[in-house]
């Protein structure tokens, strides 16, 4: 039996250096009591909100479609989830009675927010009533700016062969792209920079609630109370993200 040498080095792992250095070991960022009382307060304004909103409303659809652009979504976990099942049990039996929504913002939105739950709905059925004789949308939408950006981001939720989507990606992209630089909404004119840019299917959601916190905050209609949540919440969750940091660092 051989045995190994009591003078052989043992090897050293030479990892790499932190990229942050030192700069989070003596940081201890710490949330505020009075953060912390205003954004459980503000936490429960929206909740009530939620669930005392019609959930077959564009109101409701809206309010959750900003509060998951914003970032603050996880709060309301349970909510979302019951609300968007009712918004799905409704669709349906609209689809199957053929008294459907003809506002292709709502519609589109409406669709995202259903399949980006999870739930499965058929583009074509619900997208046909936009549709010629030809297979093709109708020119008649170009002059709906929102709702063509909303159908832009409901085709990135397209599966394979979902042709009726391909064709709004295409339709939807084109049009946009040709208005964008005209639009004297600067708001307006700013989600669709950033939607062609990106859209929400593709983007991070901690880097898109951060570019969407600061275009909400120059839309004339935002909700003030919801941006201030964000913003709370959003500063909160960068400090319990530097406080972990910091212990890692330390380990």
């Amino acid at each position: 039996m051989t045995t190994s040498s009591p003078n052989k080095s043992r090897p050293l792992a030479n990892f790499h250096s932190t990229v942050w250095g030192y700069h989070f070991l003596s940081y201890t960022p710490e949330i505020s009591i009075q953060e912390k009382v205003e954004i459980d307060e503000l936490e429960e304004i929206f909740r009530k909100m939620l669930v005392e909103t019609c959930d077959n409303s564009t109101q409701k659809l809206v309010l959750i479609d900003t509060i998951q652009q914003l970032g603050v979504a996880y709060h309301f976990h349970n909510e979302i989830k019951t609300s968007i099942q009712n918004i799905f049990d409704t669709t349906i039996s609209q689809l199957h009675s053929e008294n459907i929504d003809g506002n292709l913002y709502v519609v589109s939105l409406r669709f995202r927010l259903l399949r980006q739950q999870g739930h499965h709905i058929s583009s074509a059925d619900v997208f046909k009533q936009f549709m010629d004789q030809d297979g093709k949308f109708k020119e008649t939408l170009t002059n709906d700016v929102q709702g063509l950006l909303s159908l832009y981001e409901a085709s990135h939720l397209r599966m394979r062969d979902e042709e009726i989507l391909e064709e709004a990606l295409t339709f939807a992209t084109n049009h946009l792209e040709s208005i964008v630089s005209n639009l004297s909404n600067n708001s307006l004119k700013v989600e669709v920079t950033e939607a062609l840019k990106q859209p929400i299917r593709k983007t991070l959601p901690r880097v898109g609630a951060r570019k969407y916190i600061s275009t909400y905050e120059h839309n004339d209609a935002h909700n003030h109370l919801l941006l201030k949540f964000a913003k709370l919440d959003f500063n909160a969750l960068q400090k319990l993200h530097q406080s972990e940091l910091s212990e890692l660092t330390r380990y």
